[in-house]
């Protein structure tokens, strides 16, 4: 008797452990996509602001050059 309820108690025990470490990998993996798509979203939108400023900075450069060129 003593010997089945020790094995019925590991065997619990076990599947709470296996349960846990499912739960716990799934959690993670799931918090990584979700960082991976923010990091993304924001590097894309910092290359975005970058071409943005670049576009201004050549306008203003062809400016610069055009009020150079009437002086």
């Amino acid at each position: 008797m003593i010997q089945a309820e020790k094995s019925r108690g590991s065997g619990v025990i076990f599947a709470l452990v296996a349960i846990a470490l499912i739960l716990a990998i799934g959690f993670f993996y799931l918090t990584k996509e979700r960082e991976d798509k923010e990091s993304r979203v924001i590097t894309e939108a910092a290359e975005s602001a970058d071409s943005a400023a670049r576009v201004i900075e050549n306008a203003a450069q062809d400016a610069a050059s055009s009020l150079r060129r009437q002086n």
